[in-house]
């Protein structure tokens, strides 16, 4: 019978930086979140998405999303972040992620995607917005008048105070 302690034996690997031996012992226990930390540490990002997708967790997405913004990686990143932006909770934290690097067009095209996902929420709308009034206040107005329903309107309108686009407030 089979003995070993892959889980603790993977681990060790992983701490000491021998990264191909962690990822054949989590691949073989199919431990998909420790795997995809794997495949980022080798920078292989597609396969580091492919597990992420098995493992399925808001942690994992968020590690691997960061990885590729980091890394350049904004196609596979933007799979990551449809993951994310459905859950409220972490919405803020990806958007200043992307905004402290500078990719704010990177991220208003992850947010655009978002908007027809199924679990598209009251957030997604309200932060692209307001990343309109930043960033592309052209587009602004436009958005407003098609979704106006489905957004956060005082937090909305605190950012058109803030940007000095009263007609858009008004």
């Amino acid at each position: 019978p089979n003995l070993a302690d892959i889980q603790g034996i993977g681990d060790r690997c992983y701490d000491q930086g021998m990264f191909e031996a962690a990822k054949i012992l989590f691949n073989n226990i199919s431990n998909n979140a420790k795997l995809a930390s794997c495949f980022i540490q080798l920078d292989q990002f597609r396969e580091a998405v492919e597990s992420a997708r098995k493992a399925n967790s808001i942690r994992t997405w968020k590690e691997v999303n960061a990885a590729c913004v980091e890394k350049g990686e904004f196609r596979l990143a933007a799979i990551c972040g449809l993951h994310i932006i459905v859950s409220p909770d972490h919405l803020e934290d990806l958007i200043s992620q992307y905004e402290r690097r500078g990719y704010s067009e990177e991220l208003m095209g992850l947010l655009e995607q978002g908007l027809g996902l199924e679990g598209a929420h009251a957030g997604i709308f309200t932060e692209l917005g307001i990343l309109y009034s930043k960033y592309r206040p052209d587009a602004l107005m436009d958005h407003i008048k098609i979704y106006w329903s489905r957004m956060n309107i005082p937090k909305m309108l605190r950012a058109c105070e803030r940007a000095r686009l009263w007609q858009e407030a008004c």
